[in-house]
């Protein structure tokens, strides 16, 4: 089963929630953390951009919805250290907005961010790339982490 709201809306979503949390679970609030938001943002915008940049460039799919689209394995560039950079810099982004929030309750979406993610748009996908490419996606499994 796939997710069936695409990724950056789930993240808008997400981080509706957190503004949710901070508001009405006001758990431990603390001052925002500038000084760790940026550059995890940069982080983020760096890690979704050299996703894109490896997909385009092997000519194959980047829609989560369509991973039996997928042309070819692509291991090479920023997936050679993380399976799925496009989530990780979308988990990443999440973990920013819980240092700009100040509020640790914030930090339960992240958490239900990655257990969806992980249970209904990563395993699916790795199903099918595992029916598309076999051996070869096996080996890279055993090589390169899912998330880092």
């Amino acid at each position: 089963m796939f997710l069936k709201i695409p990724p950056p809306i789930f993240v808008v979503i997400a981080l509706l929630a957190m503004y949710g949390c901070k508001l009405f679970l006001p758990l431990w609030q603390f001052k925002t953390l500038w000084i760790i938001a940026i550059p995890l943002i940069i982080i983020t915008v760096t890690i979704g951009f050299l996703s894109i940049l490896a997909l385009a460039k092997a000519d194959t799919t980047i829609s989560p919805f369509t991973p039996e689209k997928t042309a070819r394995l692509v291991t090479r560039g920023i997936y050679q250290y993380s399976r799925n950079p496009m989530y990780l810099s979308l988990l990443l982004l999440l973990i920013a907005a819980v240092f700009i929030s100040g509020a640790l309750s914030s930090v339960f979406v992240v958490i239900a961010f990655l257990l969806v993610v992980n249970h209904y748009q990563i395993k699916p996908e790795e199903k099918a790339l595992m029916h598309l490419f076999g051996d070869e996606y096996r080996h890279y499994c055993l090589h390169v982490r899912r998330w880092l």
